[in-house]
């Protein structure tokens, strides 16, 4: 008898079937151990897999954009007899660290406290 060697037509359809299922739950997202349709954030974004990590990506470039502008705010404060800068601005950080990299709104600055924060649905944490 002549046995044939190979892959046979049923496992190929086995390994697309296969593979069309993980890219489903990839792009769509599983759904399973109740978690909600859409979006788990705040402000709505990110319903897919990817979506989510490409926004949470984004909300870690804002964390960092925050805690760069507090620790200029300070340097800025040293220099300038204990008192912080009339405005955001004057750390001459560059135009990008002064607004959330999500929603593009610009930071909140309170010059007479020296606090910073994203007024960005979520952000609110940081």
């Amino acid at each position: 008898m002549n046995r044939i060697r190979g892959n046979t037509l049923v496992g190929l359809l086995v390994t697309i079937a296969l593979m069309a299922l993980l890219a489903v739950v990839l792009f769509k997202g599983s759904g399973a151990f109740g978690a909600p349709a859409g979006s788990p954030r705040k402000d709505g974004k990110g319903t897919t897999v990817l979506g989510q990590v490409q926004y949470d990506a984004k909300d870690t470039v804002c964390r960092s954009n925050i805690s760069q502008v507090r620790q200029a705010l300070m340097i800025a404060q040293s220099n300038n007899d204990e008192k912080f800068p009339a405005s955001i601005e004057e750390t001459k950080l560059g135009n990008d660290f002064y607004k959330c990299p999500l929603g593009g709104e610009k930071y909140i600055y309170d010059p007479t406290t020296g606090k910073v924060s994203c007024p960005h649905p979520g952000h609110e944490k940081y």
